[in-house]
């Protein structure tokens, strides 16, 4: 048997290659658009505006959308009326590790690559990070939410 049946026969595949699935992701994956831009919107208000330091300003934005990604993905995405208190605790791990990894690791380790390569100041250095860094989180969120947090 090839890989390519192998991996056809998969249940996780097999789960995930279905039109109930798909629309979700498309349900996601436009949540994720308009979540980004507000997201990305309200870091540079922070940021450039406001003039916060750039981690303080990540961690701000990313507690407001918290909520707005977790209601829209409980009732827009995945449309799930159930167990809101389940939902919110594991939503609110995997926030956390999003938080530490994402924000943390990631923020600081793709910026410090970013400034090396550019040097600071510059334009890969000021906007790059955030965007790498949602990215990441996003790929490892739509896993998590189908088969942990909304089923």
């Amino acid at each position: 048997m090839t890989i390519k049946e192998r991996l056809l026969q998969s249940k996780l595949l097999k789960d995930f290659m279905n039109p109930e699935t798909l629309g979700q992701f498309i349900r996601y994956f436009i949540v994720g658009i308009v979540g980004f831009a507000l997201e990305y919107a309200l870091f540079i208000v922070l940021r450039d505006i406001l003039h916060l330091y750039e981690l303080l300003s990540n961690i701000m934005v990313y507690t407001v959308i918290f909520w707005f990604n977790f209601l829209l993905n409980k009732f827009f995405s995945f449309r799930s009326h159930s167990n809101f208190k389940r939902q919110l605790f594991y939503y609110g791990i995997l926030f956390v590790f999003n938080l530490v990894v994402g924000n943390v690791l990631l923020f600081s380790g793709i910026r410090y690559l970013l400034v090396l390569g550019f040097g600071e100041g510059s334009w890969p250095v000021l906007y790059l990070p955030k965007i790498l860094i949602m990215f990441f989180i996003v790929s490892w969120n739509f896993v998590l939410y189908k088969k942990v947090i909304y089923k």
